[in-house]
């Protein structure tokens, strides 16, 4: 049966008002399926209601905030890199931020502070080596020339390379190589460079990661932990300089008119000499 809808004209001026009703009242949706709501609109955004981003919590700042034994740590590991390795020290402050990064447990950075003290002196050669070209042509070429320059190591890769081989040696779940570069080092290092770094470590040690003892660990622990209580982080507030020359010592005597001073020596203050 046709729509009552259909069958009335649909020129709306010619209708009166009951037809239009009629013709209202008998209109059918064309399909089946329900009509859906209307889309809300979006107010627009006005200039009352850009605001600028809200400060960080200070609670958030405190969280991401590097601990103070993290910078004792970080010292400790760079203090034991082979110092012929490259031509730069290591950075505490870019050992501090993998330390950050990583977040491990005091016995895994121990295990690999005990890696890094085991490096042979013959480490530093062999790690170098291991990043020349291995196509000799090439190179013999660059050897040749005066454009061949020993490439850029730095020594923080190898603090990398010892937390990653402690990682991975005792807990099962490791992370990889990119991993490593990308997250714990910031993108600072390559995949590669960590793959081969790590490699060289091992060969010194002849593979012998398992002669690292639980009691080896344990000891390097405490030697780390000791150390925070007698290093001050460069975290914490210091003194003025007003404050600093205060409490300065006067290991010298001034000898010309005016007010002398106490001399400090053998660890305590002793009178000024008699003229």
């Amino acid at each position: 049966m046709a729509s009552p809808a259909l069958s009335i004209r649909s020129n709306f001026s010619d209708m009166d008002d009951e037809e239009l009703d009629q013709y209202l009242a008998s209109c059918v949706p064309l399909s089946n399926l329900p009509t859906p709501p209307p889309a809300k609109e979006q107010p627009l955004p006005t200039a009352t209601s850009k605001s600028l981003p809200s400060p960080p919590a200070e609670s958030d700042v405190e969280r991401h905030r590097p601990s103070p034994e993290l910078e004792v740590y970080a010292l400790h590991l760079a203090s034991l890199v082979p110092r012929n390795v490259a031509g730069h020290k290591s950075s505490v402050a870019t050992i501090e931020g993998f330390l950050d990064r990583a977040c491990l447990p005091v016995e895994m950075v121990a295990f690999a502070a005990c890696v890094l003290d085991a490096l042979s002196d013959g480490f530093a050669s062999r790690w170098r080596d291991a990043f020349l070209p291995m196509d000799t042509t090439t190179l013999d070429f660059y050897l040749g020339t005066d454009c061949w320059q020993q490439p850029n190591m730095s020594a923080d890769l190898i603090v990398l390379a010892a937390l990653a081989l402690a990682h991975g040696f005792i807990d099962d779940r490791g992370r990889s190589n990119g991993h490593w570069a990308r997250i714990e080092a910031a993108g600072r290092f390559h995949a590669k460079e960590v793959s081969k770094t790590k490699l060289c470590i091992l060969e010194d040690m002849d593979y012998g990661l398992f002669r690292i003892s639980e009691d080896m660990v344990q000891r390097m622990a405490r030697e780390m932990q000791q150390a925070t209580y007698f290093v001050t982080p460069r975290h914490s507030v210091s003194l003025d300089d007003g404050d600093k020359e205060g409490r300065r010592p006067q290991l010298s005597l001034s000898l010309g008119t005016g007010s002398g001073s106490a001399v400090w020596a053998y660890g305590a203050h002793t009178p000024e000499p008699s003229p």
